[in-house]
């Protein structure tokens, strides 16, 4: 579904109960433009479920003889081989065996929210690594859940969390379990938890990479295995959504989902954005037409207006660039029209050893990770306008992630280190980077990356050092699955197989690709040449000209005022409107976290 709205309260405090349920209500149709499919009403539990842009999901089901009731958003896979559209038999499997039990038979992408009415508690259950997201928020008596935190910040006054919006205009991410706003907190993955009307009973962890073993699987066992259950998972996604769109692009993870979707004899199209020339494009379209695929190409879109703009905030929550998520939801509308899914390669990375090169030279030894390294070189990089941040001002980022991903790795320095970084990726910063788009996403339409589903991400996580690094299990993956995929060039310009002096023919050509590239960039450098994309008229200017962003953006009347020195705000937005300007990306998001703060405060408090 695309989204939900629940509120939890004991007897005592149904007035207010109701009345925050049709304040929710009420919030979702100005702030997320959202009217409810479905409403149910236990007296302690109350319920709205909105569809998809597409119509699909939005579905509450109920049993009439014990009132128990369940919704699901996103899309789940039962072990037995049922799934989403299957709600009314996952209800029956959860009141009879429990959603602890459940949990560990479940994976996907989903939230689960099951009310026993036999109880009177209500249960949720998150993904294995809380991609799709769901929050709450405790007012009150009362506990309210939602799918969007702008939604639930909406109840009441609420200010900014200085932390996380420190975090987003600096890197773009939120991370842990913070949003935007103070009180409005992100639900833990891999987690079942149990409300019963006043606060959380318990919270259960029902699954832990801890758990697993990092040295499991090696060679052509574990290539063996990731090529089964990759195989398996699109099968799976294809049995529920018989008409899917694949993203691919010029890289390996991409590419090794269409090559499982080959292997499985199963129907499928391509998609790609970007400009024509880009390597991305280029290599899409050209593997498309190898394999006799259609290939739909999107390019670019040159204006993004307002209205654009206050669209990608309601799917977003503001916890994501605006401007750039426009056109990601302009070319997912295009989409949803002709398929039934979108399918890409997300957490696909995790088999290739991600961040591993920070490692060198002591890759797969039993030693803590240098914190303070992997901070700098990932977590805080990125450029920071002085403007806005002079040093000895807001978070020393450094630090303030180093200390996050040593509480988030806790107890695991025994671990090789390069499941210490396998850890901190995903239980740290996936679920809310790649998860904040695909949760923005799946309010439009269906959207899954097999590399989800619990055998497959498993499988890459437990096999050892000396498969993984280099990406040698994604290439030996590729090429065991569909050889002729692996032979064709990547964007870096070598093929996607195993360098031996079998294959070694196919990479020289690579070497003058790479000569080519170094002597473009020299000359582009030497003579300050650029692309002439490059040269035309960035959307920040355009939208500059824009009233209503011109407008939004007067520091005076400014709600980020309130978190930023009104003079560093002015400053950075004076040298914003210039042609030449270096922080274009934190422009964006300035403007994403401005819009979200404004339009909250207008609907909470008046225009």
């Amino acid at each position: 579904m695309g989204n939900f709205f629940v509120v939890i309260s004991p007897n005592q405090a149904q007035a207010r109960s109701k009345e925050l349920f049709r304040l929710g209500l009420e919030r979702a149709k100005r702030l997320k433009s959202q009217t409810p499919n479905n409403i149910i009403d236990v007296v302690f539990a109350r319920a709205a479920s909105f569809a998809r842009h597409n119509g699909s999901g939005g579905k509450i089901v109920a049993d009439e003889l014990t009132g128990c009731w369940l919704l699901a958003a996103g899309t789940w896979f039962h072990s037995d081989g049922y799934t989403s559209g299957d709600e009314s038999r996952l209800l029956t499997r959860i009141a009879k065996i429990g959603a602890a039990r459940v949990a560990q038979e479940l994976e996907g992408f989903f939230v689960i929210v099951f009310c026993d009415s036999r109880t009177r508690e209500v249960f949720v259950i998150t993904d294995l690594t809380g991609s799709r997201h769901c929050f709450i928020r405790t007012l009150g008596d009362a506990i309210a859940l939602s799918t969007s935190s702008l939604l639930l910040a909406g109840l009441g006054d609420v200010t900014p969390d200085a932390v996380s919006c420190e975090e987003f205009l600096r890197t773009g991410v939120i991370y842990e379990d913070r949003t935007l706003f103070r009180g409005v907190k992100k639900l833990a993955p891999a987690t079942v938890f149990r409300f019963s009307g006043r606060k959380p009973a318990d919270s259960r962890s029902y699954w832990r990479m801890a758990d697993l073993n990092p040295d499991a699987l090696d060679g052509e066992q574990a290539v063996q295995q990731l090529g089964d259950t990759l195989v398996n998972a699109v099968k799976r996604i294809h049995r529920v959504y018989p008409n899917p769109v694949c993203d691919l692009t010029g890289g390996y993870d991409s590419r090794s989902i269409v090559a499982a979707f080959l292997s499985a004899g199963l129907p499928f199209e391509t998609t790609v954005a970007g400009t024509a020339d880009h390597p991305d494009v280029i290599v899409s379209k050209s593997l498309s037409n190898l394999i006799s695929v259609p290939n739909w190409h999107f390019e670019p879109e040159t204006e993004v207006s307002f209205d654009q703009l206050r669209q990608a905030l309601q799917l977003t929550d503001g916890e994501c660039d605006v401007v750039e998520y426009a056109r990601i939801h302009s070319l997912h509308e295009q989409l949803s029209a002709v398929f039934d899914v979108s399918v890409n390669g997300s957490y696909g990375e995790l088999a290739r050893g991600y961040w591993w090169e920070l490692l060198f030279p002591n890759t797969g030894k039993r030693e803590q990770i240098d914190l303070y390294k992997l901070a700098a070189k990932r977590y805080a990089a990125g450029a920071d306008s002085p403007h806005l941040f002079p040093p000895g001002v807001g978070l020393e980022m450094v630090e303030h992630f180093a200390v996050m991903i040593g509480r988030g790795n806790r107890g695991l320095i025994e671990w090789p280190n390069t499941a210490q970084m396998d850890h901190a990726y995903l239980m740290l910063r996936m679920h809310r980077w790649q998860g904040r788009i695909a949760s923005s996403t799946d309010q439009i339409w269906p959207c899954i990356s097999p590399y989800l589903l619990r055998p497959v991400l498993e499988t890459a996580l437990q096999t050892n050092v000396r498969t993984r690094k280099q990406n040698k299990l994604a290439r030996r993956l590729i090429t065991k699955l569909q050889p002729q995929l692996a032979a064709y060039p990547l964007e870096g310009g070598y093929p996607a197989m195993p360098l031996t002096l079998e294959t070694l023919p196919h990479f020289v050509p690579a070497v003058w690709r790479y000569a080519e590239k170094g002597l473009s960039k020299a000359n582009e450098k030497l003579f300050n040449r650029h692309s002439s994309s490059s040269n035309s008229e960035s959307l920040r200017l355009q939208l500059w000209r824009d009233e209503e962003v011109w407008e939004m953006l007067n520091p005076a009347e400014m709600q980020l005022r309130s978190l930023i020195d009104p003079v560093r705000l002015h400053d950075f937005l004076d040298s914003s409107q210039r042609p030449h300007f270096a922080f274009g990306g934190q422009w964006r998001r300035l403007l994403s976290l401005e819009m979200a703060l404004r339009f909250l405060h207008d609907e909470i408090h008046g225009s």
